[in-house]
């Protein structure tokens, strides 16, 4: 329902124009279930490859185990590390459940494996072969939580230890525990053949680094998450506050070549390119999507910050040219998911998606993917391939394919809370996709007869070939207004036609309502005070006094109005 004092909120809601690489496309190779035995349900998943191409996949799961003991049969949940080797093509080669669970895998090009668990390090001279060597690194409260490889064989890891299980190396940056009762952060390097080349406890008390990665220099980036700031920023930092820190350490480990926070919301995921440029991707609290932040090596400036619809990271990725990929899920109520040359369009329900950053932050491609949701991991190839593991403990490889197919029309949701779920009569939606309009915002006006327009800059929406009336368009969003003769129960072919050529169709539910109320951010609905200003925190309505909110998708009305026309405030 579109009433007069609520017409210019409309018109604001359009996105940014956002450039995009034509070279750049991503295609399906295959989509497969990796074999994990045993293994019901799994936590996460980490991969590697050789110089071969062969993938090497770790996860991290539990086994369900039933006994029958009298009656009834008891059932007991445990956990369990399991490996998968796969070949270039999909096809395993190699599968075994681990002797003992591990929390951490990497994969030298010349397939050597390693493994960290607990307080250690195991080399592998590859799926099923012999060990290469083993070195315990800590007292028994030390926990190793991440693992990082460089070209030279040198394991980087990170996690917690209490003081005194540590033993750092003389020069190390931090000799001293900074908390006796508390666990405290460590980083540790060891060289090609296992020997300890620096250990250095790091960062003050309650700290839980979970994050480690490493550049062609040798110095090793480390993320965590902690109830106290004393840990000191370093000048330049970006930001000074938050949550999460970022620290990078000299290559002998002696030193701190820069400390900051990691900007909004909690750091979730850390990667590295060779050059030293560092991305974090991290979630916030009560939505407000996932932001994505790329810091340059000396840790002094933000190369791009970008806030990607979805709740829930998965995968984290740098390729050799730069690029971040960022593997998420994304929600019914996250529609306004950016897509760009999406391999397919939205489905109501949980559903993944992938995208790729240029080192600018650019969005080359942006992608809902087909197949089991729930992300668990992401793994970039040398060469620019990727593989995606998700929580249906499956892989999907993908690989530049100038061929792959896409679709233009990629999703489609109330234009004020971007569910997806269904359409009602009178509702203002919003269509996401590319190629969908002019690159340039384009809002569209009242007509001589007061109403809006069905067509604006060569661009219709159709409702099973019927257009609708239209309030805003441009190559990424276009908002539109559903017919008031929709029906309860009925199914809507809904499609875009530009300069005469008509995109792929989404067929979308109709609901008696389908409500959803506009906000000005996650927490804050747009509402007007009764002397016309907006409502807010430091401006808030008077006791007794009438608040307007605005929303759309309230259903049919009546008398019934004509399409695009304004509709009266009542009396």
């Amino acid at each position: 329902m579109l009433r007069k004092a609520s017409v210019c909120f409309f018109l604001l809601s359009a996105p940014m124009a956002i450039a995009t690489a034509q070279t750049f496309l991503l295609g399906v190779d295959y989509s497969a279930a990796i074999p994990t035995g045993p293994v019901a349900w799994a936590a996460n998943m980490s991969a590697g490859t050789d110089s071969k191409g062969n993938l090497y996949v770790l996860v991290n799961g539990l086994t369900d185990t039933c006994q029958s003991i009298g009656s009834p049969q008891i059932c007991v949940l445990a956990p369990e590390s399991y490996l998968v080797k796969i070949g270039p093509g999909g096809t395993v080669l190699y599968q075994a459940a681990l002797t003992t669970p591990v929390n951490a895998m990497a994969v030298d090009s010349a397939g050597g494996i390693y493994f960290a668990a607990a307080n250690s390090v195991q080399k592998l001279s590859g799926a099923g072969g012999s060990v290469v060597y083993q070195r315990t690194i800590g007292g028994a409260s030390l926990g190793i939580s991440a693992m990082a490889l460089d070209a030279s064989g040198r394991i980087y890891l990170t996690g917690t230890v209490d003081a005194g299980d540590l033993s750092p190396t003389p020069d190390a940056f931090e000799q001293t525990a900074s908390s006796g009762a508390n666990p405290n952060g460590f980083v540790v390097r060891l060289n090609a053949a296992g020997g300890i080349d620096y250990a250095t406890y790091l960062g003050s008390s309650v700290n839980n680094p979970y994050g480690i990665a490493v550049d062609s220099s040798g110095s090793a980036f480390v993320m965590w998450t902690s109830l106290s700031t004393a840990f000191p920023t370093t000048p330049g930092a970006p930001f000074t506050s938050g949550l999460s820190y970022l620290v990078r350490l000299t290559p002998d480990g002696s030193g701190l070549i820069y400390s900051t926070f990691t900007g909004a919301g909690t750091a979730s995921l850390l990667a590295s390119d060779s050059t030293g440029h560092t991305v974090v991707a991290s979630e916030q609290f009560y939505g407000g999507g996932l932001p994505v932040t790329r810091f340059n090596p000396q840790g002094t400036e933000v190369t791009f910050s970008r806030t990607v619809a979805g709740e829930g990271v998965g995968g984290l990725g740098v390729d050799a040219s730069g690029n971040t990929y960022l593997f998420d899920s994304v929600l019914p109520s996250t529609a306004n998911y950016r897509a760009r040359n999406s391999l397919s369009s939205c489905s109501a329900g949980s559903q993944d998606a992938l995208t790729v950053f240029d080192g600018n932050g650019t969005i080359l491609q942006s992608t809902y993917l087909q197949g089991p949701s729930s992300p668990l991991g992401l793994f970039v190839h040398p060469d620019s391939t990727v593989d995606l593991f998700s929580g249906s403990l499956y892989v999907t490889h993908l690989a530049q394919n100038p061929a792959a197919q896409t679709v233009q029309l990629a999703c489609i949701g109330n234009a004020a809370s971007y569910d997806d779920t269904a359409i009602s009569p009178g509702e203002i939606v919003s269509l996401f996709g590319s190629g969908l309009g002019p690159a340039a915002g384009t809002p569209a006006w009242l007509d001589a007869a007061g109403r809006f327009p069905t067509e604006v800059a060569n661009v219709k929406v159709t409702f099973n070939g019927e257009p609708s009336p239209l309030l805003y368009v441009q190559d990424g969003q276009i908002n539109a207004i559903a017919p008031w003769s929709l029906q309860d129960g009925q199914q809507v072919a809904v499609c875009v036609v530009y300069n005469g050529a008509t995109t792929n169709c989404l067929n979308a539910g109709v609901a008696a309502a389908h409500p959803g109320v506009f906000m000005v951010d996650p927490h804050h609905a747009l509402a007007l005070n009764q002397d016309g200003t907006v409502n807010s925190a430091s401006n808030p309505a008077k006791i007794g006094s009438v608040v307007s909110i605005f929303g759309t998708g309230l259903g049919a009305i009546e008398p019934v109005p004509s399409d695009g026309s304004i509709v009266g405030l009542p009396c």
